[in-house]
C-alpha cells in the first residue's frame, strides 16, 4: 500500500506542479481548503472508537496572495452593507404595513435578517481578530530575529616561525 501511496503522491505533485507553472494565478480559498483537507486525510490516525485528525494548520503565503485574499475582506465587508440596508429596508417596511399580520410576518422577516447580519459580523470580526493576532506574531518573529546580535569568538590561534 505505501507504494501506491508514494507513486500517487509523485503525480500529483507533478500534475499539479505543472498546472501550478503553466496557470500562474492568486491561491483561491477553495484551493487552501482543498489541501487542508488532504492534508488531514494523509495523516489521520484511526483509534478504536474515533478517527483523528490534525485540526491546526500553519499557512504561508507570498504578499501577492495575501493581498489577494485580504481583497476578499473588502468584498465581505461591501456584502455585510447590503445586509444593512437591506435590513433597515425590511424594518422599514414593516413600520408601513397596513395590517397587522402583515406587519408580524415582516418584522419576523426583518429579525431572521438581523441574526443572519449579525451572524456574519460575528464571523467576520472573528476572522479580523485572528488575522491581526497572526500579524503581531509575524512582527513579534521579525522582531526577535533582528534583535539577533553577532559574536565573534576565536576558535583556535596559528603561530608559525620563518627560518
Amino acid at each position: 500500500m505505501g507504494i501506491f501511496r508514494k507513486a500517487e503522491k509523485k503525480l500529483e505533485g507533478a500534475v499539479e506542479g505543472g498546472f501550478g507553472r503553466a496557470f500562474k494565478s492568486s491561491v483561491q480559498p477553495v484551493e487552501l481548503a482543498h489541501k487542508l483537507t488532504k492534508e488531514m486525510g494523509d495523516h489521520k490516525t484511526v483509534g478504536v472508537s474515533n478517527v483523528y485528525v490534525p485540526n491546526e494548520f500553519e499557512v504561508y503565503l507570498g504578499s501577492a496572495d495575501f493581498e489577494h485574499l485580504s481583497s476578499l475582506g473588502d468584498s465581505l465587508k461591501a456584502e455585510l452593507a447590503d445586509m444593512d440596508e437591506a435590513l433597515k429596508e425590511a424594518k422599514k417596511q414593516a413600520r408601513f404595513a397596513p395590517t397587522l399580520p402583515e406587519k408580524l410576518e415582516r418584522q419576523r422577516a426583518a429579525r431572521k435578517l438581523e441574526e443572519k447580519r449579525e451572524e456574519a459580523w460575528r464571523a467576520y470580526d472573528e476572522a479580523s481578530r485572528d488575522i491581526d493576532r497572526q500579524k503581531d506574531q509575524l512582527l513579534d518573529e521579525i522582531g526577535r530575529r533582528l534583535e539577533q546580535s553577532v559574536e565573534q569568538t576565536p576558535l583556535f590561534t596559528m603561530r608559525w616561525r620563518l627560518t
